[in-house]
Parts: C-alpha cells; sequence; structure tokens
C-alpha cells in the first residue's frame, strides 16, 4: 500500500514585476535651452524660415504692420532674400508656435547663409521677389523648407536670437522633404514685442 501523503497547495505564482527607478531623471540647467542636445549632433527640422533682423525688429522691413513671429506665413521672399539688410544679418529656423502668446518660437541659427539663400531664390516666386527664380507655381510669402544639419554650439541661455543651438553643414531642402525624426529642441520663446516702430527704408 502505497503510503498516504497529505495534499499540498502549489504555491501561486505571481508576476515578477519591476519597481519603477526612483531614480531622478538628469536636468539641465536653466540657461541651457536644448535640454540634452549636443554638440555634434544630427538635426532635421521642418518650418520657416526667417531672418534675424526681422525677428528683432519684431515686424517684417518690408511691412511693419505684421509681426514676424506670429505670421511667418506673411513674410515676403522679397523681404527675405532680396533685402541685403535682412540677407546679411543671417537667418533661423522657426518651431512651431507658443500657445500662450500665439508667436512661433525660434528653433536654430543656420551658419551658412549662402545655402539658405540658394535654396529660397529657387523657392519662392520671381515678381515682388526680383532674384527669386520660381515660376507662377510658386509661393511670393512664407518660406518653409527642410533643415538638416549638425549642432556646432549651443545657445547661451538667453531668450533671444543667441539663445538657439547653431547648425552647420547644413541642407536646405523642399519641406515636402520629411524628416526621419525631427529634431525639437526645447524651443527658445520670445516675449511678444512692443509696437512696431516705423518701417526702415526698403530702397
Amino acid at each position: 500500500k502505497s503510503p498516504s501523503s497529505e495534499p499540498t497547495e502549489s504555491p501561486t505564482e505571481k508576476p515578477v514585476t519591476e519597481e519603477p527607478s526612483t531614480g531622478t531623471p538628469a536636468t539641465v540647467a536653466p540657461t541651457t535651452p536644448s535640454f540634452d542636445l549636443k554638440v555634434g549632433d544630427e538635426v532635421c527640422i521642418t518650418n520657416y524660415i526667417m531672418d534675424r533682423l526681422c525677428i528683432n525688429l519684431g515686424h517684417f522691413l518690408d511691412d511693419d504692420t505684421t509681426m514676424t513671429l506670429e505670421n511667418p506665413e506673411e513674410h515676403s521672399f522679397h523681404c527675405l532674400l532680396d533685402l541685403p539688410q535682412c540677407r546679411e544679418s543671417g537667418y533661423l529656423v522657426l518651431t512651431d508656435k507658443d500657445e500662450e502668446t500665439g508667436m512661433h518660437c525660434l528653433g536654430y541659427r543656420l551658419e551658412d547663409t549662402n545655402a539658405v539663400v540658394e535654396a529660397g531664390l529657387a523657392a519662392g516666386r520671381n515678381g515682388y521677389c526680383t532674384d527669386c527664380t520660381g515660376d507662377e507655381s510658386k509661393p511670393e510669402r512664407g518660406f518653409r523648407a527642410t533643415v538638416k544639419g549638425t549642432v556646432k554650439e549651443l545657445g547661451d541661455g538667453t531668450d533671444g536670437v543667441t539663445g538657439t543651438p547653431v547648425l552647420e553643414n547644413i541642407e536646405v531642402l523642399d519641406e515636402s522633404v520629411e524628416c526621419e525624426t525631427t529634431t525639437v529642441v526645447k524651443p527658445v520663446c520670445m516675449a511678444p514685442p512692443p509696437a512696431p516702430e516705423p518701417a526702415l527704408s526698403t530702397k
């Protein structure tokens, strides 16, 4: 006769769960406007191209009634590319609008002005923009492009143009070119400008 044995209950197996990490994520000092962006990182972003002068003015050089960062789609290719004051001031690519201010924020400074001008003249309609070479199917206002480049230096922590990182080795492509990964860092969002002053002469 087989020896009898007390029935035993198999211990209930409970799924093993890992406790969430209690480590504090690395933070970036408030003066650094780009989270963990590093020099040498590859960047791709699609948005409006804007000249530094019109950003600092707060309105377009050829239209003092329109706020630069509120309505970049109204920025003429003429102002952006024909006018030496704007062209020589340098260019940035913007990011999307700040919901609180209704103004586009600043993304990256673009080191190669010639690359921006060359792409812009090809993308804009010839007419009001006298140097543009595009036909009637091309826009007269609102230069959007896909920009690829390498981070050369980070911003200085201020809430203006110099607070944005600088991109070198840039490619300025048609806005229809999609980024495999859009590189959006903490943008520099400027305060709304004061009432616009009279526009400078564009002659």
